[in-house]
């Protein structure tokens, strides 16, 4: 049968209805791949099942060219649709030409290669890992995508070619123990099964397999499967192109001296081809067929081209309804649906369309059915992807942890030595016993081991972008120097804080009242819900305002959290009580814009708003200045202009700074003066470490906003190489659906080039650029403009990382992404997304293949991490000393520079508890729990993850730095089960490492100074000197008495420097000595022994 004058998408609807009423397998063929995934997609949402349409992409092998590595994503499908074959598929298969010219394994030969494991069945590893191989998996140190094997003892991991999930076997011998399915990301089982199947990679050494390929039709013999062609002549047409092309590599390839013996059997010849077609029942779809019965012509007009003139699609729905067609629009998602009602919102009402969320490739006119389907690509003449061809799968998502390996070479710090460089993991043997330490070298050559229980206290080197530490010298007080430095300047910065805290307590204030009517109907109009973080935030700001302390409040949220909308609260709360609020803001763009949006939430009541900025005139500013002096003026926005001599308030009762962090030292005196008596919050994007946010508590209130708005989506991010397609695509749905798009082009001497060639693109757009080398009335002009909606595209530097907020630009494209670093890419991205619109960030590079590996971590993880508020997840390097900077001055990040941040964290919170619990202990209700001292633990046993048990480097000393941060019994038991799930029954040699951690933490709970156990003795030494809070605390005398009831094998000794140990003879192994230090514990939580002599 051949049907002619089918257009759009319609050959899609004659395909389903042909599958149904046949009720048999179907094979479509179209001429190329990407055909065909649009054609498979449309199926898919026709019949609306994506398990009865599969698509069978070529393999992407090319047997001449033998440096070419194939694409492992069409492995995956074709695996599928193999399996499928054998499982006797009844549905439609949809391939091009190019994939049905190759040869594919015949049924049984899938059967003999396909694996069917079961709990019980006896089968070695290593061969079945050898003929796996040969099948085409990789052998590797962790499954992380399809494809991939790793053996750990008697752990052995497969991804297999078909399957949502890994699976992780477990032997007991050569016997199946259980087989389980296992997280990718957390590498833990999360489910069991009794069976699993592994079917190989029939493209894999196509050269080397055994038997004879047939064609893909083959398989249909015997099925009363149809054939589907669509456009018969193109696909003979393509084919021939087919043929021609793998003539010409093949000669090229001999040319080469290339062996090409035995690679025409993988393929069919042109006659083949029209062999393997002939046999079946055929429905020709397109021109008609010369050699066909039946015919039948078909009335049905592609989708008008509307060129993205909504107005010219609203006269076509009028024409439609008019002439009793019934207009049904297709929207790829839900978002896309909200736009277009809102842009057809009137032909919506009157009937003449509908809205259906759908995506086909292409719409149509069909006058005999009364119908016009049309999509919202079309009408916007934006890129539409396939949803057949699946993206390849980022499995094993790059996670910060990754980003972060230490690798030999890498600048490290640890807390008691200094900056070294990390050597490495090694093994070393100490009294005779094998451990395993990481290696640091330290100024000239020196060496230094860490045994892996002390892996806390060693951090990767976090300092100023570029800088270079210089590397400690061992043994010469340098570091110690360095951190004494450093703590003494802490120190003071942390007594002025609490100093002003201090004098704020002591200062008579005004205590704003209770909300009012007025108050509550502002907040419950705001457009948004408040989140629970929001709302708490909200509710300490004005709990602080309604106490007669002046409040100093910091706010700290993500871009997009509604920081703006707690400041307009907590300004209209003071306005209503005859106080006048002052804004200060950084740069004159933000004033404006702040302007803008104070005046809109308090348009409906009597606030007068005034701004003081370059963007006024003398006689506006010389107004202002007098009205804020008689009070006319109630909230005034400014920016530096705002502190100068010449400006007196009336009556001050609210300071509202924006980003504190980016204003000099100069005007951050002033502002500290003021916070004395005035109550002032402060608001900042830039994350706060959690670190700080503990070490400064109390010396300086804190809310933070961790919680994304819940109606605000991610930021659709996606990595491109440079692609004129892609960037006009982008520029088109964005402008056509009335938004503004930001271009970053980080480079002044380009930056004109790159608007031209936008301009070239897309001649209709407006198009103004930005960077950093204008004049600052032109720049701050053209980002007003911007504000104010005047253009549609801004090509910018990163200068608009930080400050601009428009609700309406959703798009921001970011040119050579691989040069940015990782906090930056967030805060550009952040510049869009400000609304319940959905929002794009294309990242753009010349290639992923030429990308550093580091680059393209960098890369996959801001694209992964999409949501709102992943700059708390993304808070690295320049962002943590950014976020000391905001809390401490920015004067910091050199002091941070000297000793890194890690080190930096802890001084500053030692620094803030000695100022506490004795300068100003009279400020605080409560003392803060004193600092536990750690306890070294050495152990006369083999404690180590041995390289038997678990070879990878970089994952061992992961577990050992996991392990070395345990703090609970409940974390070391994850901990163990994770290493018996992912590796097996841990060895007697990690059992070890985990009983001594576990001994460690049972002696930090009394703070013995040091345990020992060596020669079956246990050795707990107390500290270091008699004048220790630790022999005053109702722990020394009990601790002893506790000792003589449970061993009559103790002594007390007192070595040369006059510490105390007591020696405890006849203990077995490292779990009697932790059972040991466990019952001191008990007895000296419960009371003093002779409370608890009946229990012992």
């Amino acid at each position: 049968m051949s049907v002619r004058g089918a257009a759009g998408s319609l050959p899609a609807f004659l395909t389903a209805l042909a599958h149904e009423r046949a009720k048999r397998p179907l094979l479509c063929v179209l001429e190329d791949p990407d055909s065909a995934a649009f054609f498979c997609s449309d199926l898919q949402q026709i019949i609306g099942s994506e398990d009865s349409v599969v698509l069978l992409p070529p393999s992407d092998n090319r047997p001449f060219d033998s440096e070419h590595v194939p694409d492992p994503a069409p492995v995956i499908q074709r695996a599928d649709v193999m399996q499928r074959l054998v499982d006797n598929f009844s549905g439609i298969i949809v391939t091009s030409v190019e994939a049905l010219i190759e040869k594919m394994p015949p049924s049984d030969q899938v059967e003999q290669a396909s694996m069917d494991l079961q709990n019980g069945m006896e089968v070695d590893p290593e061969e079945l890992i050898e003929r796996l191989v040969g099948q085409g998996f990789t052998r590797t140190e962790f499954v992380e995508q399809p494809g991939d094997l790793a053996l750990r003892g008697g752990i052995l991991d497969i991804f297999p070619f078909t399957g949502a999930f890994p699976i992780r076997i477990e032997y007991f011998g050569d016997e199946i123990d259980s087989i389980r399915e296992f997280d990718i990301h957390t590498q833990r089982s999360v489910s069991r099964r009794t069976s699993a199947r592994i079917v190989p990679n029939m493209d894999a050494s196509a050269d080397e397999s055994e038997g004879a390929r047939i064609p893909l039709t083959d398989h249909f013999r015997g099925t009363g499967g149809l054939l589907t062609l669509i456009n018969s002549a193109q696909l003979y047409d393509a084919a021939t192109a087919t043929f021609n092309a793998r003539d010409e590599a093949r000669q090229a390839a001999i040319t080469r001296d290339e062996d090409v013996a035995g690679t025409s059997d993988f393929f069919l010849n042109e006659a083949e081809l029209r062999t393997a077609l002939y046999p079946f029942p055929c429905l020709h779809l397109g021109p008609f067929q010369e050699d066909v019965d039946e015919r039948i012509e078909v009335s049905s007009r592609p989708q008008p081209s509307f060129n993205t003139r909504i107005a010219q699609l609203r006269r076509r729905l009028q024409e439609n309804h008019q002439n009793g067609l019934k207009t049904t629009i297709l929207c790829d998602n839900p978002g896309q649906e909200g736009r277009m009602m809102e842009l057809l919102e009137e032909d919506l009402e009157a009937g003449r369309t509908a809205l259906k969320v759908e995506s086909l490739h292409r719409g149509f006119e069909v006058d005999e059915l009364q119908l016009a389907l049309y999509t919202d690509h079309e009408i916007f003449d934006r890129y539409h992807r396939p949803t057949a061809r699946k993206q390849k799968q980022r499995y094993g998502g790059i996670s910060l942890r990754e980003l972060q390996h230490l690798t030999p070479g890498d600048f490290v710090v640890h807390i008691d030595y200094g900056v070294g460089k990390f050597g490495g993991l090694e093994r070393i043997v100490v009294r005779e016993r094998k451990q395993e330490v990481v290696r640091l070298l330290y100024l000239n050559g020196d060496v230094l081991y860490v045994n892996v229980n002390a892996l806390y206290k060693l951090h990767k080197y976090k300092g100023k972008e570029g800088h270079q530490p210089a590397l400690t010298k061992l043994g010469s007080g340098q570091w110690e120097k360095a951190k004494s430095r450093t703590k003494s300047r802490v120190k003071d910065i942390a007594r002025d804080l609490i100093r002003l805290y201090a004098k704020r307590k002591q200062s008579d204030g005004f205590a704003f009242g209770p909300d009012t009517i007025w108050q509550q109907e502002l907040e419950a109009s705001f457009q948004f819900e408040d989140t629970a973080d929001q709302a708490a935030s909200s509710e300490a700001v004005k709990a602080d305002m309604e106490n007669p302390v002046p409040m100093d409040r910091l706010v700290c949220g993500d871009v997009g959290f509604g920081k703006t909308e707690i400041a307009i609260r907590a300004a209209f709360k003071a306005v209503q009580d005859g106080k006048q609020v002052a804004i200060l803001v950084p740069t004159t763009v933000l004033a404006m814009q702040h302007y803008r949006t104070f005046s809109k939430r308090l348009a409906n009541y009597p606030v007068n708003i005034g701004v003081l900025s370059r963007f006024r005139s003398s006689a506006q500013l010389k107004e202002t200045i007098s009205d804020l002096k008689t009070g006319k003026i109630d909230l005034v926005i400014g920016t530096h202009r705002l502190v100068s001599k010449d400006v007196e308030f009336s009556e001050l009762g609210l300071l509202i700074v924006d980003e504190e962090q980016r204003f000099g030292v100069g005007m951050k005196e002033k502002l500290r003066k003021l916070k004395v008596s005035i109550d002032t919050l402060t608001l900042t994007a830039t994350p706060i470490p959690r670190t700080l946010q503990f070490s400064l508590m109390g010396a300086r209130d804190l809310s933070i906003i961790a919680t994304a708005p819940p109606n605000r989506q991610p930021i659709n991010t996606e990595i491109h190489t440079f692609d004129k397609d892609v960037i006009r695509d982008a520029l088109l749905y964005e402008i056509n659906r009335g938004g503004q798009v930001f271009f970053i082009h980080n480079r002044v001497q380009s930056i004109n080039e790159i608007s031209a060639m936008l301009r070239m693109l897309v001649p209709d757009i407006r198009i103004q650029t930005a960077h950093g080398q204008m004049k600052g009335p032109d720049l701050e002009r053209v980002m007003m403009e911007f504000v104010e909606g005047k253009f549609d595209v801004l090509v910018s530097t990163n200068i608009i990382e930080n400050g601009l907020d428009i609700s309406n630009a959703n798009t921001i494209i970011i040119n050579r992404a691989d040069h940015f670093g990782l906090a930056e890419l967030h805060q550009l991205r952040g510049r869009v997304g400000r609304s319940d619109r959905k929002a794009f960030c294309y990242l753009l590079v010349p290639s992923v293949h030429g990308l550093t590996r580091e680059s393209k971590q960098r890369l996959q993880a801001v694209e992964e991490f999409s949501d709102l508020g992943s700059g708390f997840h993304l808070a690295m390097r320049d962002l943590d000393i950014r976020g000391a900077g905001n809390m401490l001055g920015a004067e910091q990040s050199g002091v941070i520079a000297d000793v890194g941040f890690e080190t930096y964290h802890r001084i500053l919170d030692e620094a803030v508890e000695d100022l506490r619990s004795e300068e100003f202990s009279d400020l605080f209700d409560s003392p803060r729990t004193p600092r536990s001292k750690e306890t070294l633990v050495e152990v006369d046993e083999d404690a180590f993850i041995p390289e038997t048990y678990l070879s990878n480097r970089i994952e061992r000393l992961n577990l050992y730095r996991k392990i070395s941060e345990c703090r609970t019994p409940e974390t070391l038991s994850g901990i163990r089960e994770e290493l018996t799930d992912r590796f097996g029954p841990p060895p007697a040699e990690v059992e070890h490492l985990l009983a001594s951690m576990d001994l460690k933490m049972e002696a930090e709970k009394i703070r013995l100074s040091k345990v020992v156990f060596k020669n079956e003795r246990l050795f707990l030494s107390m500290p270091s000197t008699e004048e220790d809070p630790w022999f005053f605390e109702h722990l020394f005398h009990p601790l002893l008495e506790r000792l003589t009831l449970i061993s009559q094998r103790y002594v007390l000794k007192e070595s040369s420097s006059g510490k105390l140990r007591a020696i405890i003879q006849e203990i077995p192994s490292i779990e009697a000595a932790r059972k040991v230090v466990v019952q001191l514990n008990k007895t000296l939580k419960k009371g003093t022994p002779s409370e608890s002599r009946s229990e012992a």
